[in-house]
């Protein structure tokens, strides 16, 4: 077999476009979306457009303002995100509009860190102390020494602001704590990672296959459209997953998997699908790589070997195997998200892409649909030399040459500024994340966070990390501010427009206006743009006017582009070293991992113990909207820790019980026990992002329990991303 050689360089530049897809508008859409009507005019009513910000799918959204307050949310009908629709969370963006818990101006710390006392400070006074402190600390130490975390849209405000400082050491979380290990191996399976939208064509599928992807309570509303479509026209739907879900109330097919053990149910059904020869073969001879090496590394994981490691039965795995190849090519095995499960997840991965390969659905209706880029000459929002442009990937990524480049391991960027291992980083910058609740061990984000000697944090509430900062600067929602227009992509390219609704109801700025008056109370002259201006700018270069954002929200670009179907006599297209799919990894080979996917085996919890497992509430996300009033009231506060009758049993605990989690000594707020029989015994389950300390959150502090506290720390060798799930606690009655 030849071997393939390539550069790290050439990887990621050969991986990193993710596009839009090209669909027809399908009866359903119809149904539910269609043209933007246009409002008759009220005396005192206008309308403004926007992207929904409480989540992070960007459902376009349309804000009805009555004399000047908001008083509806209603979808945007034309926007690919969503279709005319927004969930609950959307709709509560109202109440987070004008919560009084919001941050309301500019904070200074005036007493001893988690002590609450802050004082008022004003914008000016605010970032003056800011850069003083930066420049006393670049000073001393370097400009390295700084780093920030950001998520959400206006997290390239302070990206920038710490490359202007000068800091290489900047992260986005959601590659470490959610899709990096996914993408990378996606990327080394079929050259191109999923990308945030997961380009999987459900609403045209005839199978799928969903290993712990939670669809219906992930809610990603376009998501959640195309699946519902799918269910209806009558895919057979096949859910994996240790807990009975909402998902699995929608399955034809449930298989309650013992916990860690899903790749060795896809390397049975692999090699029980190579054995019966029921593959695509016409795909795999012609478009995939290193089969014949593949079929031999997979023939000891048989059906009764995958059945005794997952506790799922013969004939359920062999079922699950048979519908998908019935249906092929027009199914898929979905890649997942917040693949941050037990530390190997690249790999498992790539035996996710191995199986999906062998259906042939690359790039056909009800598989894998075509991605399209969409690109245009964007202006800059600042200009400015980037000195670290080629330097390494922050502290400590050499030790994961396939991670991208200044983007991710926020997990491991977190363990260096605890143990100070590489150089001293003292400062830290936080944009719209949490990592007291983000990232795997409270207990080392506490070390780093009492190693920083400056933690600036950007917010809309005082969360758990705002509690402990230096300085909080109070962020105007998305419902009060203009941002950058964005490109976006699923089945087609589009560009989302945002637009303040109201002025900012307290003493708030957006998160561009922010880095702006810190980057000049530092003394750089780089030239930030004007928000508008970017977006004037940018419809020019699109041929489009602002008057049509501002009726519309949302520019669809490919809007009669026909949908890509697999009888258009094109061929697919991989970008890996082979030209093909990969079976046999050649990056993987090239920088000494294992070039074909084996199963890991996890630890099992010890006896008297249990493994924690943790996911959304369809009402909620992350750790950001536990205290919105309006969502509350869908689960009256109550924290529901789920555990199996029988173990329940045997600890004297009953349903609505009053519970704690325990782990080496150190005891969770108290929870609600949610006693079933649908959960596996050795698991208990707990939503995430409740159990905050701070003061600030009147409504949910110290209720439930934070999963940071319980979780594993791992790092996964490929992807650098974090692993989770190896987590074992105790439960006891509170």
């Amino acid at each position: 077999m030849t071997k393939c050689r390539i550069s790290r360089r050439r990887f990621i530049q050969g991986t990193a476009s993710v596009g839009a897809a090209l669909a027809s508008m399908s009866s359903f859409r119809l149904l539910t979306g269609g043209s933007s009507a246009v409002a008759e005019p009220q005396q005192g009513v206008t309308f403004a457009q926007n992207w929904c910000e409480m989540c992070f799918w960007k459902c376009g959204l349309t804000a009805k303002v009555v004399n000047g307050k908001v008083r509806k949310l209603e979808g945007q009908p034309d926007c690919p995100s969503n279709y005319g629709k927004l969930c609950a969370k959307g709709n509560a963006g109202v109440f987070q509009l004008y919560d009084p818990d919001r941050l309301k101006t500019p904070l200074i710390r005036d007493g001893e860190r988690g002590s609450g006392k802050f004082r008022k400070a004003t914008w000016e006074e605010a970032a003056a102390y800011v850069a003083q402190k930066v420049n006393e600390l670049k000073e001393k130490y370097g400009p390295e020494t700084f780093s920030i975390f950001a998520h959400g849209s206006g997290e390239h405000s302070f990206v920038e602001l710490v490359e202007i400082i000068g800091s290489p050491n900047y992260c986005i979380p959601s590659y470490a704590q959610c899709t990096g290990s996914r993408d990378i191996g996606w990327a080394l399976s079929y050259g191109k990672p999923v990308g945030g939208k997961e380009p999987v064509d459900s609403q045209n599928s005839k199978c799928m296959m969903l290993l712990g992807r939670n669809i219906v309570e992930a809610l990603h509303v376009g998501e959640m459209q195309d699946f519902v479509e799918g269910v209806a026209k009558g895919a057979h739907v096949i859910y994996v997953d240790p807990r009975f879900t909402k998902t699995a109330a929608k399955a034809n097919q449930y298989m309650m998997i013992k916990p860690g053990t899903d790749s060795a149910l896809l390397l049975g059904m692999i090699n029980y699908i190579i054995e019966k020869e029921i593959y695509n073969k016409e795909f795999v001879e012609n478009y995939t790589y290193g089969f014949d090496q593949f079929k031999e590394h997979v023939a000891g994981y048989t059906v009764e070997w995958a059945s005794k490691e997952t506790e799922i039965p013969q004939e359920e795995i062999i079922k699950a195997a048979e519908k998908l190849c019935e249906a092929a090519p027009h199914c898929y095995i979905h890649p997942g998200r917040r693949l941050t499960r037990y530390g190997n997840d690249t790999q498992f991965t790539r035996i996710v892409a191995c199986l999906n390969m062998l259906m042939g659905n690359w790039e056909v209706r009800g598989g894998i649909y075509r991605t399209i880029g969409f690109k245009y000459d964007a202006p800059h929002m600042v200009h400015f030399d980037k000195p670290y442009a080629d330097r390494a990937d922050g502290a400590g990524s050499e030790e994961f040459p396939l991670g991208p480049k200044n983007l991710g391991f926020a997990n491991k960027l977190m363990e260096h500024i605890a143990n100070q291992d590489v150089y001293p980083l003292k400062g830290m910058f936080v944009y719209g994340c949490n990592p007291l609740h983000h990232h795997g061990s409270t207990e080392m984000v506490k070390k780093a966070l009492d190693n920083t000697e400056l933690l600036v944090t950007c917010e809309i509430y005082m969360t758990d990390t705002a509690w402990l900062s230096d300085v909080i600067f109070p962020e105007s929602t998305y419902l009060e501010r203009y941002d950058p227009v964005i490109s976006t992509g699923r089945r087609k390219g589009y560009i989302q427009f945002r637009e303040p609704a109201v002025s900012p109801v307290f003493d708030t700025k957006g998160g561009w206006e922010i880095a702006k008056i810190l980057s000049g109370a530092m003394g750089h002259e780089n030239e930030f743009l004007d928000v508008q201006e970017f977006n004037r700018q940018a419809f020019e270069t699109l041929g489009i006017t602002e008057e049509y954002m501002k009726k519309h929200g949302v520019w669809v670009a490919n809007e009669n582009t026909p949908y890509p179907v697999e009888d258009e006599g094109e061929e697919p297209s991989f970008r890996t070293p082979s030209g093909k799919a990969e079976f046999y990894s050649n990056i993987c080979e090239h920088f000494s991992y294992p070039p074909m996917p084996s199963y890991e085996e996890n630890p099992v919890p010890p006896e008297g113990e249990f493994r924690l497992l943790f996911g959304r509430l369809s009402f909620h996300t992350h750790a950001r909207t536990q205290n919105n009033a309006w969502l509350l009231a869908l689960h009256k506060s109550e924290v529901p820790l789920w555990i199996h009758t029988e173990k329940a049993k045997a600890l004297g605990i009953k349903d609505g019980m009053s519970v704690r989690l325990v782990k080496e000594g150190f005891k969770s707020n108290p929870c609600t026990a949610r006693v079933v029989d649908y959960i596996h015994p050795q698991a208990v389950f707990l939503p995430y992002g409740f159990g905050h300390e701070t003061k600030g959150l009147t409504r949910i502090t110290g209720k439930g329990a934070r999963t940071s506290d319980f979780t594993s720390n791992l790092t996964d060798p490929i992807s650098g991303a974090a692993g989770f799930h190896n987590g074992f606690v105790k439960v006891e009655i509170a």
